[in-house]
């Protein structure tokens, strides 16, 4: 670009405060012809400008099996060229502002990305990006994992909830909204006195965050122990989830929590009991069948009733599960254990009668630790919004005995 003018000696003054308005603007540096203001023809030379880097690539942390983008903007005189490297080593094909990875695995965890900028004048190179590997998020919409790392989660929710319960008989549905399993431990009267009407159930539930639709929970009690298999042949939909189930035929009752979507996705669900001793076998051969265990509780012989789902989005993928048998006092441990492992843990059960469950998922052989956090509570719902803030999905909701106790255990 030229720009011609016409210059006297009385001008000067002005044309050098242009010269130096534009040039401290970073847009172009203007020079006088012949050298001197006033001689000559009087003509105004744009230069070219090197590049320069306004915007540096950000470092990125990335769940595995997804992609990670690099960006960088800058400015000089175009045309801009760009060249992307890894650990140092230039990238094929990787020409423009932005650089997009292959899907990421562990072993790309603390690579270093930095991109030159280059044109007719020079060259400027980036400062370092690095990129980090998290543990894998699952497949987006498998509502098998209790939310953990989906959208509905990721997003802080809209408001602060709704903490309610359930008993014999009744039924809350929520529309567009994600919520806590069901309580296990203390719901009901001890000593069983055969009365459902002596069980409740605590929950939490939210609306989706700002944007997001089409998912749906209901929670549901019986006062008749012998509706079981209607209850739950009523729920085996291919959009529906049971996330949580506790069984208590002292008191001829149980509890049932669900989350549906909005389109029929596919679920199948499968019921079975085992021996305590031979649940973890059990749970081991679901997983080998890329099915997972989404709630587990006690039958009034004492087995494991626990239920499973496969989905048709993904029939392929085999899960490794980890199984504890717990008393009360240690499942935060235990929890944190999983979680330190890799594992989702994605149903949580029992009594203070037979103890307690905890199933963990993994994708086979993904072992980097999970973010998991315990959330003490003084009233239903309260000291949530430190988990809810920061992404963790309520996956465990525990009641003591005598509920003096209860707790959270939420999951990233």
């Amino acid at each position: 670009m030229r720009f011609l003018l016409s210059l006297s000696n009385a001008d000067a003054p002005e044309i050098r405060n242009l010269t130096k308005f534009l040039y401290g603007r970073g847009a172009f540096l203007l020079l006088l012809a012949g050298g001197t203001l006033g001689c000559g023809s009087g003509q105004m030379q744009v230069v070219n400008l090197a590049p320069q880097i306004v915007t540096q690539p950000g470092s990125l942390s990335v769940p595995v099996g997804q992609t990670a983008s690099f960006t960088v903007a800058a400015s000089g005189t175009a045309p801009l060229s760009y060249q992307w490297s890894e650990r140092g080593t230039p990238i094929a094909n990787s020409n423009s502002a932005t650089y997009t990875t292959a899907a990421v695995a562990p072993v790309d965890s603390g690579a270093i990305f930095t991109v030159t900028v280059m044109n007719s004048v020079g060259a400027a190179t980036s400062n370092n990006a690095t990129l980090t590997v998290g543990p894998r998020s699952p497949k987006a919409g498998d509502l098998r994992f209790q939310q953990v790392s989906a959208a509905s989660t990721l997003t802080p929710p809209t408001g602060s909830g709704l903490h309610s319960n359930v008993g014999a008989g009744i039924a809350q549905g929520f529309q567009n909204s994600i919520g806590s399993p069901l309580t296990v431990g203390g719901v009901c009267a001890s000593p069983p006195t055969g009365n459902p009407y002596s069980c409740s159930w605590l929950f939490s539930s939210f609306p989706l965050p700002t944007g997001f639709s089409g998912l749906n929970i209901n929670y549901q009690s019986t006062n008749s122990y012998s509706n079981l298999d209607a209850d739950l042949t009523s729920l085996a939909l291919p959009n529906t989830i049971i996330t949580s189930l506790d069984l208590e035929p002292a008191s001829d009752t149980y509890a049932i929590s669900s989350i549906q979507t909005s389109q029929t996705t596919g679920f199948d669900l499968a019921r079975q009991t085992a021996l305590p001793a031979s649940f973890p076998v059990a749970a081991a051969q679901a997983g080998a069948q890329s099915r997972v265990i989404t709630a587990v509780s006690f039958d009034a012989s004492g087995q494991v009733y626990f239920l499973s789902y496969g989905w048709q989005g993904d029939t392929t993928t085999i899960y490794e599960t980890k199984v504890f048998a717990d008393t009360f006092d240690n499942v935060s441990a235990d929890a944190a254990t999983l979680a330190a492992q890799g594992y989702i843990i994605t149903a949580i059960g029992g009594n203070f009668t037979n103890g307690f469950i905890l199933v963990g998922t993994r994708v086979q052989g993904d072992s980097l630790p999970r973010p998991l956090l315990a959330i003490p509570l003084q009233g239903p719902g309260s000291n949530l919004g430190q988990a809810l803030q920061q992404g963790y999905s309520i996956i465990g909701y525990l009641v003591s005995a005598d509920a003096s106790n209860e707790f959270m255990i939420g999951e990233k």
